[in-house]
């Protein structure tokens, strides 16, 4: 009886769905309706060279802005599924996409795409080597040892707090005599805390180490990588074909300008941040700190997010260091800065600059949106997808300015 039921309910949800489905389909042509309606009535009660005109034009850019809203809504609600298959392509994409100039630099030496593309995996897969040669045994062991200390440094951390709100909060006021009477307050148990912490950090450290071991990414992602690389003039080409020849006037210049908007972000960030790892993992080395090759890994990953990065990726290593040796604490925190600023002065400028071209306060938006829709993959996709998006808008703005001059034209009276 009680699996019938079920079985009902389930149904029955089926069925509002599909029917609330229905419904916004059937609003959806309510409103082209009436927008058409009141087009062609407004049109009669204005002057002939005032009223809009609506022609082929018109309705091929209205298809493409709905088709992208719906593309849009569709990425959105499938999200998990297709962060799941598009991963490796897109790593594929970015890695393609970065060794690009020196594909075509070989090239200029009369080498051919292909022999081009082969030499580059040749150093590539030696200088993997000689690192995993060299590094690899390290990293696994720093990993092990830290995963390992995680419980104990949390629970470090917490008797650290703990004594230090009983000297200077509690007792205050109407604040609780202890850090634990503030858990009991908001209900909330030691222990998970301390758990929470240590088991968030862990599973970080092992989703990193289980995506780095993974046979299907290890295969797929080089795999793809070399494809894109070889076959990266067909493409091109292939792609090109595909737009309308009354299209390619404005197409072809808006796709060079997302060229140049994507390429100086992504091949500068790559740069930039591998800078910033082995910048970091020396001064960590120099200091004298524990667990320095994975801290300086964390402060690179860190720095492909503009802005707020930088600081994400010095916390792990203040906070392990004041831990564990708490007078090299102040020392780590003079190298991030000092390293930072190099980044910023120097770096960044000379190999980024601006070529996004969005405001800081419009790349923190955007990076919390990222961040909250697809985790650490939209902290490093979302800045340079708001780019692109950016450039595209102006390309809209662009055409209506050119179409309707009149309506961006200033009053007289300003």
């Amino acid at each position: 009886m009680t699996e019938t039921a079920t079985m009902q309910t389930i149904e029955s949800t089926r069925n509002l769905g599909a029917l609330e489905q229905l419904i916004l389909v059937a609003l959806f042509f309510l409103l082209c309706l009436t927008a058409y309606f009141l087009y062609h009535i407004g049109n009669r009660h204005v002057e002939e060279n005032k009223r809009l005109s609506f022609n082929l034009t018109h309705l091929n850019l209205l298809f493409f802005i709905l088709l992208g809203i719906l593309c849009l809504w569709w990425m959105l609600k499938y999200t998990s599924l297709l962060m799941s298959i598009l991963t490796p392509f897109i790593i594929a994409g970015v890695l393609a996409y970065a060794f690009n100039p020196i594909v075509k630099y070989l090239m200029s030496l009369k080498l051919s795409r292909l022999l081009s593309v082969i030499l580059i995996f040749v150093v590539l897969i030696a200088l993997i080597t000689g690192f995993s040669y060299v590094f690899f045994p390290m990293i696994v062991e720093e990993i092990s040892s830290l995963v390992t200390a995680l419980p104990e440094i949390s629970q470090n951390w917490y008797g650290r707090f703990s004594k230090w709100y009983q000297n200077n909060i509690g007792g205050h006021s109407a604040a609780p005599d202890t850090l634990e009477g503030v858990f009991e307050y908001f209900n909330i148990g030691i222990q998970s805390v301390t758990d929470w912490f240590s088991g968030s950090a862990s599973d970080i450290l092992s989703g990193m180490g289980s995506f780095a071991s993974s046979m299907v990414h290890v295969i797929t992602i080089p795999v793809l990588t070399f494809y894109f690389m070889k076959d990266g003039d067909e493409i091109t080409t292939f792609s090109k074909n595909l737009i309308l020849p009354r299209s390619r006037k404005w197409v072809f210049p808006l796709m060079n300008k997302i060229n140049d908007v994507l390429g100086g972000f992504i091949r500068g960030q790559l740069l930039v941040a591998l800078i910033i790892g082995v910048l970091s993992s020396i001064a960590l080395l120099i200091l004298g700190v524990d667990y320095w090759i994975v801290l300086g890994f964390l402060a690179g990953i860190g720095d492909f997010v503009p802005y707020i990065g930088p600081f994400l990726g010095a916390i792990p290593a203040v906070f392990i260091t004041l831990t564990t040796d708490p007078q090299k604490a102040l020392w780590v925190v003079v190298a991030f800065i000092v390293i930072q600023q190099i980044e910023g002065n120097l770096i960044s400028p000379k190999i980024v600059g601006h070529s996004v071209g969005l405001h800081p306060a419009a790349i923190i938006f955007v990076l919390l949106v990222g961040g909250s829709l697809w985790g650490l993959v939209g902290l490093l996709v979302t800045v340079p997808l708001a780019g692109v998006i950016k450039v595209i808008i102006e390309t809209i703005i662009d055409w209506f300015k050119l179409h309707y001059p009149k309506y961006f034209k200033s009053s007289p009276d300003h």
